[in-house]
């Protein structure tokens, strides 16, 4: 295989976009060599800041996928097209990188896990970056080391600022839901904590609508609270806002039976304090995507590594199952306020 995975983007939308010109400027061992979108604000985007890279703009991702060279997708497209473009480009024995979910229905996931033992040649990997922030990779090295003894209890949040624009509306109506579309990555570093191979036990939800009333409409809400029991005993705690006014805060607190860490509890763009008047003064990060854009590079860096060096992939799919199971019932709980339990076998009662 050659030195360099020649790698495609599908979907250049804010997500697209920053995989892309990462893949052009901060990973040594990916080639971008063609992204695709059918929407002609990306396009003229790619023409201006891609093509003169040398970088192939495709309007129709059959064609895109059908490019000579071509090694391995990143699916970064809406959440409704993430199976049909993984599935795609595996039929032309691509290997895929795909943002999260890469279904809202759990069967499909199942499908695909399936899917992948036929064609082992083929491989598929759900992106879930916060797994490689480095404070987070402290944390999870930490804890495999003993220092908090046995994880027991976590707390994770996330809180975005509020957006009056009316984009955030149109984003959520086909996102899945506060849980599926942003908790799912709190589940997936609980799981990263506790362990991949985690069963629920029981979870249940409840959540508000404070300023995105239209989110009545859909059955969604903009600010949500969700428990989780393992079946051995342990427990998570997700807490969710998309109506902050101060910025991006996504924190994160594991206690364990000889000790505690805790990740990004006060939340700085920097570590530059302003004293006055007001107070002391930090700035906060705008967006998830300021807060994680070293992390997007860390984890396009160990999907090229797993794939030109036949390694392990740094993600299970079965632990991406898991997790949007969880997800799922949690959605599923902050509609009908009623608590969703699993068999031991981690299905759904």
């Amino acid at each position: 295989m050659s030195s360099k995975l020649n790698i495609g983007v599908v979907g250049i939308g804010r997500m697209g976009q920053r995989h892309a010109l990462n893949i052009l400027h901060r990973v040594p061992r990916a080639r971008l060599l063609c992204v695709c979108s059918p929407a002609p604000h990306e396009i003229e985007w790619a023409q201006q800041q891609l093509q003169p890279e040398g970088v192939q703009v495709f309007a129709d991702f059959d064609e895109m996928i059908a490019t000579p060279g071509l090694q391995a997708v990143v699916i970064a497209s809406s959440t409704h097209l993430h199976v049909m473009h993984t599935l795609a480009a595996m039929e032309r024995g691509l290997h895929v990188l795909c943002e999260k979910p890469i279904s809202t229905d759990a069967k499909v996931l199942e499908s695909l896990i399936e899917r992948t033992k036929t064609t082992p040649t083929t491989r598929l990997m759900v992106a879930f970056v916060r797994r490689f922030e480095k404070n987070y990779t402290d944390a999870r090295s930490k804890i495999a080391s003993g220092v908090i003894g046995q994880p027991l209890v976590i707390r994770s949040q996330g809180t975005e600022k509020l957006d009056k624009t009316g984009y955030f509306i149109d984003y959520a109506r086909v996102s899945g839901g506060i849980f599926l579309d942003t908790v799912i990555h709190d589940i997936d570093l609980t799981l990263s904590f506790f362990g991949d191979d985690m069963v629920p036990k029981s979870c249940y939800a409840t959540g508000l609508i404070s300023h995105h009333h239209e989110m009545a409409e859909f059955h969604d809400v903009d600010n949500a609270v969700g428990v989780v029991e393992f079946w051995d005993g342990r427990i998570a705690h997700y807490y969710h806002s998309r109506t902050t006014l101060h910025g991006y805060d996504n924190c994160t607190e594991i206690v364990g039976t000889e000790g505690k860490i805790g990740i990004n509890l006060i939340p700085t763009v920097n570590k530059v304090q302003v004293s006055g008047a007001n107070g002391i003064v930090c700035e906060a990060f705008p967006s998830w995507m300021d807060q994680y854009q070293e992390a997007f590079v860390a984890e396009m860096d160990a999907f090229a590594e797993a794939i030109l060096d036949g390694k392990e992939l740094p993600l299970k799919l079965e632990a991406a199952l898991t997790g949007l199971k969880i997800a799922r019932a949690l959605q599923d709980s902050v509609v009908s306020g009623k608590k969703i339990e699993f068999h031991e076998n981690g299905e759904r009662k």
